[in-house]
């Protein structure tokens, strides 16, 4: 009774001592954002311009400031009859909030130091209870489909007077038809405030065809700008989108279309079939003429018999032509297996696709094709999810410091994340080539997929490509297939070969690519680095890593006495590698500052808050059936705990797993040479019970 009474006690002060921890950690945007307001902002210097005076001569010559006005989403129907104002900055804001102290100040020194910029926007947030800042917005970089589908752009834009003017014209004509506004009796602001919401929109669209922000690009330069700041606080009860949010509608075909589809298959025969048969029952549409190229890079016997046996029979209706099976034994590079794919078809379009996808519902194709007609659109992509569930496997590609991701994998597609991520079409820096569609001309002008890179990130290489030649890139998020990928894909099997194949491809991407290392224009750097977007973790929620002690390492000859592995401990690892690399990319030479994880970990089915976890260590040598310990020894490492509410938001139905980010700093020559498996020990503080398990990731330390 008494032992029983000491440990509900102890539990008890554990929970109290991590809830104040949680309590005085979840306040930091509002102490981050409130720091920044009262942060000076940097003047920018003008540039220099050349006047050429009334004697002829050329003088440098410095543009005065401009000046700022504000207009209240209300009053923005009557910005037409604006005359004169040269040189001045327009604020177009909601009413349903205030801008932030430094917004004016920010946003024209923005315009002096940008004058490539002639139109602009900002993030915004919601304020809370008592004047707390909460539910960031963290917008993407311009990102026009995106716009096309929902006004992300929210509650603050601003523009130049020149810009204004040359767009009022086209505006005014425009507003003029909204909801029966015929004349200057019918004001937006007269027929209600959703009006007055929708003429912001439409000014800000005659402003971005002005901009021809709707046009491919030259290089990587965006024609809009954005301003990677809260420049506004929304009130509680207004809605980002403004009744405009990212839709569900059909959209039409330009024109009629023919289609390749590609899709890489061996000993899948039954896989194929399944994948080939949802094609055809889901397109119908009388617009769209496609082939199917079937690529097979070295089934058995057995199975080309029933490769060629299903080509033979299959009916060609539903707007499919013909079916081109084509076997070669070779040894496997997706991309050189693509571009042959593309060698041997005919279509005007390009739809590679892997054999594990199903098509549920009729129209999907014609949903891509709309998207891949566009002058600036590069290559589309489906939201793919795994079947008989609602979880996501797929709805966009994002790049964060360790490389690409996907974004939301394995989170409930019934919520809707992070203001319409998983709804609607959005831009994206890159799709996965499960499902990815491009037309022939802008394949070729990429010049395919890069063969170097024959197994993984080779279809985000050529998405990076497509992105640097000036097109932008989408995923119909508004659209979904089943993608067949196993749920628990590389959970279970430790294959040091494979990781350090990965991390190789991995490598060669970011060379490829150095300029977009820790870069992504369509996804906020104040977002959160790991699979999901659930929360905003803004960035001084993170303790610079420079900032983190090193961890002393602890070595244990015979392991750890007394432990149970347990698969019901869970790690999640997001960076094992050099310290250059985090802090500088993949170009950064040596390994001299010593080594960084980071990660999360925690136990199901009980209170986190009384688990102390340390990181585990041990050596590993590969041997040709996979890989395993040297020994016995094992390595005990100390963590640095953060702050992680994403995680929380993800395990609702878990107990205090706030705290379970760990992060750890490894002094070079503190461990010898050689591959490292990675795991965790987790020990319950009111109790004996030690728990211990490994995951697949290596770290490789170096000579």
């Amino acid at each position: 009774m008494l032992k029983d009474l000491a440990k509900s006690a102890l539990i008890k002060l554990n929970v109290i001592k991590y809830n104040r921890t949680v309590n005085a950690k979840s306040s930091a945007y509002d102490k981050w954002q409130k720091a920044i307001e009262k942060q000076p902002v940097v003047k920018a210097d003008a540039p220099v311009i050349m006047e050429t005076l009334e004697t002829g001569e050329v003088v440098p010559y410095k543009k005065p400031d401009p000046k700022v006005k504000i207009i209240t989403y209300s009053k923005v129907w009557d910005v037409s009859g604006i005359n004169g104002d040269a040189n001045t900055i327009y604020i177009f804001a909601s009413n349903r909030g205030k801008l932030t102290k430094r917004a004016a100040e920010v946003i024209k020194q923005y315009f002096i130091a940008h004058p490539e910029h002639n139109v602009v926007y900002g993030d915004e947030d919601e304020i809370g209870t008592r004047g707390k800042y909460i539910h960031p917005y963290f917008k993407p970089d311009w990102s026009p489909d995106s716009y096309l589908n929902a006004f992300y752009i929210g509650s603050i834009f601003a523009c130049r007077s020149e810009t204004l003017h040359a767009a009022s014209t086209e505006y005014d004509n425009a507003v003029r038809m909204l909801g029966g506004v015929s004349n200057k009796k019918n004001t937006p602001e007269q027929i209600g405030l959703e009006a007055s919401l929708l003429a912001a929109d439409v000014l800000f669209c005659m402003l971005a065809i002005h901009e021809r922000a709707f046009a491919k690009r030259t290089g990587m330069e965006l024609p809009i700008g954005h301003i990677n700041e809260v420049l506004f606080h929304r009130s509680g009860e207004q809605e980002v989108f403004y009744g405009r949010s990212f839709h569900n509608s059909k959209h039409m075909l330009l024109k009629p279309a023919t289609v390749s589809i590609i899709i890489p298959s061996k000993d899948h025969p039954d896989i194929l079939q399944q994948c080939v048969d949802s094609i055809i029952e889901t397109t119908s549409d009388e617009n769209i003429k496609y082939e199917i190229v079937i690529i097979d890079n070295g089934s058995s016997a057995a199975n080309r018999i029933k490769y060629g046996a299903y080509c033979g029979r299959i009916s060609r209706k539903n707007g499919l032509t013909k079916i081109n099976y084509i076997y070669k034994l070779q040894e496997f590079n997706f991309s050189a297996m693509c571009n042959q794919g593309v060698r041997n078809s005919t279509g005007e379009y390009l739809l590679f696709l892997n054999d594990d996808i199903e098509a549920k519902k009729d129209g999907w194709l014609r949903e891509m094709l709309s998207q891949a007609q566009l002058g600036h659109v590069g290559a589309v992509g489906a939201k793919l999810i795994y079947p008989d569930t609602d979880l996501i496997q797929h709805a966009g590609i994002a790049n964060v410091r360790r490389g690409p991701v996907h974004k939301l994998q394995k989170m409930h597609d019934v919520k809707n994340h992070y203001f319409g991520y998983n709804r609607g079409v959005h831009n994206n820096i890159g799709v996965t080539a499960a499902c990815l569609l491009i037309s022939r001309k802008k394949y070729n002008d990429i010049g395919g997929f890069p063969e170097e890179l024959k197994v993984a990130f080779n279809d985000v290489d050529f998405c990076y490509s497509v992105i640097e030649a000036g097109y932008y890139n989408v995923c119909c998020n508004h659209i979904y297939l089943y993608h067949h990928e196993s749920l628990t894909r590389g959970i279970d099997n430790l294959d040091p070969k494979k990781m350090e194949r990965l991390g190789r491809e991995g490598d060669t991407l970011m060379r490829r690519h150095s300029h977009l290392y820790n870069f992504d224009p369509f996804y906020s750097p104040h977002l959160t680095e790991d699979e999901t977007i659930s929360a905003i973790i803004p960035k001084e929620d993170y303790t610079p890593v420079e900032d983190i002690p090193y961890s002393r390492i602890t070595s244990h000859e015979n392991g750890i006495e007394g432990v149970r592995e347990d698969q019901c401990l869970r790690i999640g690892c997001e960076y094992n590698g050099t310290l250059d690399n985090w802090l500088y990319g993949v170009t950064a030479e040596g390994n001299d500052a010593g080594y960084y994880l980071k990660g999360y970990s925690f136990v199901i089915g009980s209170d986190n808050a009384i688990f102390e976890k340390q990181l585990l260590l041990r050596l590993v040598e590969r041997h040709e059936n996979g890989a395993g310990p040297t020994d016995n020894k094992v390595y005990t490492v100390p963590l640095y705990t953060w702050y992680r509410p994403d995680i929380m938001i993800r395990l609702q139905d878990q107990v205090n797993v706030d705290l379970t980010g760990y992060k750890v700093k490894i002094k070079k020559g503190d461990l010898a040479p050689g591959y490292y498996q990675i795991g965790m020990l987790a020990v319950d503080k009111t109790s004996r019970l030690k728990l211990v398990n490994w995951v697949p990731n290596i770290l490789n330390v170096k000579e």
